[in-house]
């Protein structure tokens, strides 16, 4: 019986220590994880969450342990640090399941997975997040750090060398990008962050122009601007106003009715006009993209259609991004910019790798919209000689 208290006893220790766990620990046991591994400490915003989110690391603790996988060293390395910082996974079975629910607990409290929706609930964040990471894999550098050499021995700085310098300051501390290794040497990141931020230029453009973003003066073809004049929708009330409802709030304006619209785009039908509504609008649920050709999540959050008025497009709460005027100039941005930045220059040579890549993908995605217009113009002619 006295065992069983101390079991219970040690069930909620561990729980409530756990679920009194913040953030600050965990970024700091990543931190301690990324130095280890001799690279700078910051690094794509997918890996920093991934690398300090407890609940995911609990729970591969946990899997690791039950089926007795070999880790590898720098699993093993991170998990010595969490345990050195007093986070690691406890041994007691018992004290481990409170430890999890514990964990589980502070994450309903303190938004950690829900932070990852935060982090991605919008397609241009999204495509930022892919065009980091990707870059980061095709050129590790991008994120890692360098020793800074000593020209008069041409060996790395130590500390004493050091200090009151641009790298660490009179009382030894690092400067701005800085940090000392294991073995008291003076390294910095090769990277500034604001530069890396650079690199998603090229394909932030491409993202927003597909969503109809870039149109400060009013809407996009066929669409109301975001804050339309009352006498022309097509035209903004107020372009500081229009800027900032679709810089900040991702804000497109509505489509414009079926006979305004057609001015614009005369390869849509009434018929196709009026299906494009209905799947817009209509957020029931249908997982089966076969019998005719739409998807949509639960919610709607995610929708696609292989036939909208934009030809094969996908829906991100309810933003519209055309595979061929978004899509196609994306991926073309994000194949320069990993070129680029495997050259000898990576900022430079990502950056116009991107801008080239953009311009490539915009031009081969206009010729192929201009082409499925033009195709949907012939056929709507055949079929219907009126109209």
């Amino acid at each position: 019986m006295a065992r069983k208290a101390r079991g219970l006893a040690g069930f909620f220790d561990a729980a409530n220590e756990a679920y009194g766990e913040g953030r600050e620990e965990w970024s700091k046991a990543y931190r301690e994880g990324r130095k280890a591994q001799g690279v700078s400490e910051n690094a794509p915003r997918i890996d920093e969450m991934t690398g300090a989110y407890p609940t995911g690391i609990r729970i591969k603790e946990a899997f690791d342990d039950l089926t007795g996988r070999q880790l590898s060293k720098k699993e093993l390395d991170n998990r010595l640090i969490r345990e050195d910082l007093g986070i690691g996974p406890k041994s007691d079975p018992l004290e481990r399941g409170g430890q999890l629910l514990g964990t589980v607990g502070a994450d309903l409290t303190q938004d950690n997975t829900r932070n990852f929706w935060w982090l991605l609930n919008a397609a241009q964040a999204t495509g930022n997040v892919i065009q980091e990471k990707t870059m980061g894999m095709a050129n590790p550098a991008l994120f890692g750090k360098s020793p800074v050499i000593n020209p008069g021995t041409q060996k790395p700085y130590r500390v004493k060398e050091a200090k009151g310098s641009k790298y660490l300051d009179g009382s030894g501390q690092p400067r701005k990008g800085v940090s000392i290794n294991d073995q008291g040497e003076i390294e910095k990141r090769n990277f500034e962050p604001g530069h890396l931020a650079a690199l998603s230029i090229p394909t932030g453009i491409a993202i927003n122009t597909g969503l109809g973003l870039l149109t400060p003066f009013g809407g996009a073809e066929g669409y109301k601007a975001a804050v339309p004049d009352s006498e022309d929708p097509t035209q903004t009330a107020n372009v500081i106003n229009e800027i900032g409802q679709k810089y900040f709030l991702g804000k497109t304006g509505k489509l414009l009715p079926y006979s305004q619209f057609s001015e614009a785009r005369p390869d849509v039908s009434p018929e196709e006009y009026k299906a494009y509504s209905a799947f817009k609008y209509d957020n029931r649920t249908d997982l089966n993209p076969f019998d005719d050709g739409q998807f949509v999540a639960p919610g709607g959050v995610i929708k696609t259609t292989d036939d909208g008025i934009h030809g094969a497009e996908l829906q991100f709460l309810g933003r519209s991004l055309p595979v061929n005027t978004g899509i196609v100039p994306y991926i073309g941005a994000l194949a320069g910019g990993i070129a680029g930045v495997r050259s000898k220059r990576p900022i430079m040579g990502g950056f116009g790798g991107g801008i080239t890549g953009l311009t490539v993908g915009q031009i081969a995605g206009q010729l192929l919209e201009s082409e499925r217009r033009r195709r949907n113009t012939v056929e709507n002619q055949l079929e219907n000689a009126d109209y």
